[in-house]
């Protein structure tokens, strides 16, 4: 199945469930700024807005609602369930809010305004708390301990990472640089990519990570751009792809392809993944407005 969710449109709004021949399968739920949500066995998690105030909201993959809080909040921009607990990040009020399975608050990490707090990436004994507007990656224990702090370049602004399963190597990708940066486990830069083409005005979008950690590919909005990057002894460009959309917010690996949401066109493409994982043909599209995040 494929999950898809954005911001509100006047053809579609909140989280819809697709097939993978990107069929209509239903709706999970009709709310307003659905802009990244979380999907497990179980349940999805997603931010929204309702009454003009911020939440999260937890519904079963039947679309029934399971729980949900509202706060004197804008909505956030990262929700992620990790063992037994809930993440958010609030790009707007500068923090990260930790919840339990049932919604129940459990702490708060507080950052100075500006500090656009956009993603949490997660570690066998550590999380990361991406800071866009401080151009920080802070890392914490799960008791809530700081543990250190990796800077970058002043102005880059990270906004999300992955990294591998042994944890030696980041991959960060910065909104406002453009850049991918390839890092070992000291947060030292090892290799620096531009994710753009030219120097036109453009801004970095999303990162993902292949199973076998050979491949990573980013999406850049402005320029609308896939590019591809393939591991061999050491990280180089392989591909760059000019895409149908504007604004490429989010894509998501699946096992012989690969679905793209675009946050300025009324379209969700899939496109083909070869056997050496390359990105091929447009394959299939459906029309659905401001999508902006795919699981």
């Amino acid at each position: 199945m494929i999950y898809i969710g954005g911001y509100a449109a006047q053809k579609n709004c909140g989280i819809y469930q697709l097939n993978d021949d990107m069929t209509f399968h239903h709706q999970i739920c009709d709310d307003e700024g659905t802009s990244y949500f979380d999907v497990d066995e179980q349940y999805i998690y997603t931010i929204l807005k309702r009454d003009d105030r911020g939440g999260i909201a937890v519904f079963d993959h039947d679309g029934n609602e399971k729980a949900s809080l509202l706060f004197d909040k804008k909505p956030g921009c990262f929700i992620q369930k990790y063992k037994n607990r809930i993440y958010c990040a609030y790009y707007h009020d500068a923090c990260v809010q930790i919840f339990d399975e049932h919604l129940i608050f459990l702490h708060e990490l507080n950052y100075p305004q500006g500090s656009k707090c956009h993603y949490v990436d997660f570690f066998k004994e550590k999380f990361a708390v991406v800071c866009l507007g401080l151009d920080l990656i802070c890392f914490y224990d799960y008791d809530f301990h700081f543990l250190y702090a990796i800077e970058f370049p002043k102005g880059s602004g990270p906004r999300h990472m992955v990294h591998t399963k042994d944890e030696k190597t980041l991959m960060v990708l910065s909104e406002l640089s453009n850049e991918l940066f390839i890092m070992n486990d000291q947060g030292e830069i090892e290799k620096t990519f531009s994710i753009k083409e030219n120097e036109m005005t453009t801004t970095g979008a999303a990162i993902r990570l292949s199973t076998d950690e050979k491949h990573l590919y980013t999406s850049t909005r402005g320029q609308d751009l896939l590019k591809h990057f393939v591991y061999e002894k050491e990280w180089k460009e392989a591909q760059c792809i000019h895409l149908n959309g504007s604004q490429p917010r989010d894509f998501q690996l699946f096992d012989n392809f690969l679905i793209i949401g675009y946050q300025g066109s009324c379209l969700v493409e899939k496109l083909q993944l070869d056997q050496r994982q390359y990105i091929g043909e447009v394959i299939q599209s459906v029309a659905y407005d401001k999508i902006v995040c795919i699981k």
